[in-house]
């Protein structure tokens, strides 16, 4: 990356606290950490943007380490300049050789306007999907705030079961966000199925306008209010429509290369 492609500087220097944490609470077990989501992609917006981060720990990792990450996060965090921190902890075996269940360590999650932090402990649980994703998107474009380049730690997830994850992300995106998150990630979904690459959802948006990948009148709207020029809303119809035909599309192109499960 040169210098234009960096992340936000104040994303970056809250990167770099927040990373400084989590070392010393671990007590020398962090391998990396890497900021990845829309402050790397290109599409960080402060209003509606969080911190993702993704830290990769020795082996054997657990106990008494993540019990004093979680309390270290909780007592004096800095202040978040989006909408609030994401972060998973997951052991460089775990990030080496991604797979279902997608097992980890711990996750941390702060929600914008709330002092109290969301964590889960891996142990014990069935696993957090949405690891598969934190993994793609650092593999292409993650930020190492400390240790070596994502490709040297973390190993490639199966193109079929990123292919289906977006999928259902976007069945979520319908029943749960906004216009903009279901449209946008429909765009920034059909980009990776053309051509492989990870976007920001501005840019899946701009370049499935640009490409006439669905309706521009549909892509122009959620633009608008990704960007803050207009206020937010549910899925019109006609989004609704764009969204299930993009999520159909991938779910053909996930079952012709294999299920991957």
């Amino acid at each position: 990356m040169n210098a234009a492609d960096r992340p936000p500087g104040l994303v970056l220097s809250y990167a770099r606290l927040v990373t400084e944490q989590v070392g010393e609470s671990l007590g020398g077990r962090l391998r990396a950490a890497y900021l990845h989501g829309s402050a790397v992609l290109g599409g960080w917006v402060p209003e509606r943007s969080d911190v993702d981060m993704l830290f990769v720990a020795d082996d054997g990792t657990g106990g008494q380490a993540l019990e004093a990450m979680a309390s270290a996060l909780g007592a004096g965090r800095p202040a978040c300049p989006g909408t609030g921190l994401e972060c998973s902890v997951v052991t460089a075996g775990q990030a080496a050789r991604p797979g279902p269940p997608w097992p980890f360590l711990l996750h941390v999650a702060e929600t914008a306007g709330r002092t109290d932090l969301r964590i889960v402990v891996g142990d014990g649980q069935s696993g957090d999907p949405d690891l598969l994703m934190h993994y793609t998107v650092c593999r292409s474009a993650g930020w190492p705030v400390c240790g070596p380049a994502p490709l040297e730690l973390i190993g490639s997830v199966r193109r079929p079961l990123v292919l289906g994850y977006l999928a259902d992300e976007l069945g979520w995106g319908i029943e749960h966000g906004t216009e903009a998150y279901a449209v946008l990630n429909a765009c920034r979904a059909l980009v990776f199925l053309a051509e492989g690459v990870i976007v920001s959802k501005i840019a899946g948006g701009r370049i499935a306008l640009d490409r006439r990948l669905g309706p521009p009148a549909v892509l122009r709207r959620a633009l608008d209010q990704q960007q803050g020029g207009a206020p937010e809303q549910e899925a019109a119809p006609d989004a609704v429509e764009f969204v299930l035909a993009a999520a159909a599309a991938l779910r053909s192109a996930a079952a012709a290369t294999g299920s991957g499960g």
